[in-house]
Formats: structure tokens, sequence, C-alpha cells
């Protein structure tokens, strides 16, 4: 075998050109398979992200409007819950926890020296920090449970508002005049899925929301209790809501609790597709280099046949002739598998050092990308060395002898 391998490498370093463009096939298809599916993973796993308010198992419920009359209420009527109402909801057997959210979008809010900012005043629980998952700027901190028990004035606030305002962290901004200290700024982001303006949003605790503004919760967010599927979790709040608010229990308008189940699953489905397609398109371009290295072992059984006639003439069998053209394709495959993993490292590191958009994600290269480019290399680029190699272990010693070589 040692030898068989050291004659293999012989052959191919006295052929250098064509040896050199067959790995240069092979390197090329790797590189082009993995970097796709790298960009293409990056890329599903931003917008899974982006899309975790579909993807979680969290119910957003608004408090509205009904639109059916209910023993002898008049339709149309708004559907007004207090936060001591929504809280009741803990004590349901279907509920896990709640984060009752206060909003308003005609708050005053400024810079310090009275200059009006774009933003809207969102006011939370102790639960939502852990419910949104917001990403914050190094060292931040969200709004904490002392926080809301000691009313302290402070602020997260939205990436895009800080630039506009040039407000940064450990500074001030005003709310209808009043100081808030900002605690937290969000991580810069573009793109994906966003429930509301979270870019110019200005989160501070609901007590002090309440301090300043007598009004009752915008939105409400329920975790369904283990094993309450999202049908069973809306269908007991309608009925909780309901009897506690007075409207018809098949009255839908009255609470929106959107299902996202189906959106979240043709999103995954949507990304996943187009990770496939990237993965696809490199496996494409690697089915292109292993027809090169097909073309190039043709031409060099070609180029070889008298070669190989004197070894049939002086005893080779079919099968090692065949070994021996297998061998040098199987060494051309792993030595150009081998110099495109490192060059695809290379350009996946070299992408994340210069950055990529917010919305394009941080590419990465997986262990299955990795498992799945090895697979087809090594299905169509030795399919490629075996046709080759069977035509010249076929060959006649005399019509071999006979070739002009």
């Amino acid at each position: 075998m040692n030898a068989l391998i050291l004659q293999t490498i012989q052959t191919l370093l006295a052929h250098r050109l064509r040896s050199m463009l067959a790995m240069i096939a092979i390197v090329w298809g790797i590189v082009s398979v993995l970097v796709l599916v790298a960009l293409g993973e990056g890329f599903y796993q931003v917008n899974t992200k982006a899309f975790s308010m579909l993807l979680s198992d969290t119910q957003p419920v608004w408090p509205e409007m009904t639109s059916k009359p209910w023993q002898g209420l008049p339709a149309r009527r708004e559907v007004l819950v207090t936060e001591t109402e929504m809280r009741q909801l803990e004590r349901q057997p279907a509920v896990e926890g709640i984060s009752v959210i206060y909003q308003n979008w005609e708050a005053s809010v400024s810079d310090m020296q009275g200059l009006g900012l774009p933003g809207y005043v969102r006011g939370v629980d102790g639960y939502f920090s852990t419910w949104r998952k917001q990403k914050l700027i190094s060292g931040s901190r969200s709004i904490s449970p002392n926080d809301i028990r000691n009313h302290n004035r402070v602020a997260v606030v939205g990436w895009q508002l800080a630039q506009i305002g040039g407000l940064s962290l450990g500074g001030e901004l005003k709310i209808n005049s009043i100081p808030f200290t900002i605690i937290g700024v969000t991580e810069e982001s573009e793109g994906g899925f966003r429930m509301d303006n979270d870019e110019q949003q200005v989160i501070i605790p609901s007590s002090v929301f309440t301090d300043i503004w007598h009004k009752n919760p915008g939105m409400l967010i329920v975790q369904p209790a283990e094993g309450i599927s999202g049908v069973v979790l809306r269908k007991s709040l309608m009925s909780f809501f309901a009897k506690q608010q007075h409207f018809d229990p098949t009255d839908n308008r009255a609470m929106y609790m959107p299902d996202f189940s189906k959106d979240a699953k043709f999103f995954t489905t949507l990304l996943r597709g187009i990770q496939l397609f990237l993965g696809a398109s490199g496996a494409m371009t690697l089915a292109v280099g292993a027809l090169g290295v097909a073309n190039i072992m043709f031409l060099s059984v070609t180029e070889r046949t008298r070669e190989i006639g004197i070894r049939l003439a002086i005893g080779a069998t079919p099968g090692s002739i065949l070994v021996q053209f297998m061998t040098e394709g199987g060494i051309l495959v792993l030595a150009g598998t081998g110099v495109g993993l490192l060059l695809s490292y290379g350009f996946v590191t070299a992408m994340t050092v210069i950055g990529m958009p917010d919305w394009l994600g941080i590419p990465q290269i997986t262990l299955d990308a990795i498992l799945m480019a090895l697979g087809v290399t090594a299905v169509l680029a030795m399919m490629a060395a075996y046709f080759p190699a069977k035509r010249a272990s076929k060959l006649t010693p005399v019509i071999a002898l006979g070739a002009r070589g």
C-alpha cells in the first residue's frame, strides 16, 4: 500500500499542472458549499432570533372592543382591564407567569435641554426582560424588581432614539419634564421582525409609569404552564376575561390574541428553504468541479495509454490498474478537500472580522455543513475518478501498446 501511494504521488508530481487543475476544481466546490451554507446558517440564526416572538409559546393579549351585545350590555364597549384584574390570571392553572405592560405613544420625551425626541414610553414589570430577551450594550442592565418596588426613575432606551438624541449610558433624559437616568441602551440592529418600534422606545418601571399616568395596561404577555397548548391557553384566557369583563366568550374582537404558530412554521420553513437553496447552489458548483476532475482523469488515461499497455503486458492486472487510478483520484480529492476546508474557514473568519450586515447575521460553518460537503465531494469526485479508472483497466495490452502517448 505504501509503495502504491508513493508511486501515485510521484505520478501526480510528474503531471503537476493536471493535478493542480483537478485540485482547484475540488477546492472551489468545497469553498462554495461551505461559505454559502455558512451564510445561510448565519441568516437563519439571526432571523430566528428576530422571529422569537412568533417562535415562543408566550401569548400576547391586547384588550380591545366588544363586537357583540351580551346580557343586556351593548356592543362596541371598550374593554378596560386593570393590572390588579390581570394579576388574577397568575392563579389560573393554565398560566405559568404573566408580564403586564403599559404603553403611552403620546408621552413627551426630550433630552435634558428640552429638545423633543421621537420616542414612546413603555412601563414594564420584572418579568418583561425575561420574556423579551433584549440585547443591551456593554455596561447596561434591565429594569429590575428593585427598580419597580422603589419607584426608581431609570430608563432603558432604544438604540435609534439614543443616536437621534445623543443619549448615552449613565446620562439622562426627560419624560414629561421628569428626569430619568439611562441604565441601558439596546444593541443596534437592522431588519428582522419586531412587534413594535423597539428601537425608539423608552422602558421605565411600571410603578413609575403609573405614578405619571393613570392608565390601564395596554398589553399582557402570558406564559402557559407546561403541557398547555396555545389553543387551550387562548380558550382559557378568553373564558377568564369574558367572565371578568362581562362580554360574550365567543367575541374574539374583545381580547385580541393572535395565533403566531402558523406564521412561525411558515417563516422557519422559508428560512430553511433559503439555507437549502444556498447549499444546493454550492453543491452544483461542487458537481461542476467533479466534472472537471473527470475530464482531467480521462485526459490522464488518454495520455498514459502506452504506460497502461506496458504495465498490462508485464503482468499487471486490470484490478491493479483500477486501484492505481482510483488512488490518484482519491489523493486529489483528499488534498482538494483539505485545502478547501482551510480556505472556507479563512473566508468565514475574514467575513466575521470585517463585519456583515446585521440582517445577514454571523456566518457559521456547522458540523452538518462539513459532513454534507464531504459526503457530496466523496460521491461526486470518486465517481468522477472511477469511470476513467475503469476505462483504463479495460484497455487491451496490444491496442494500448500501439497507441501514441
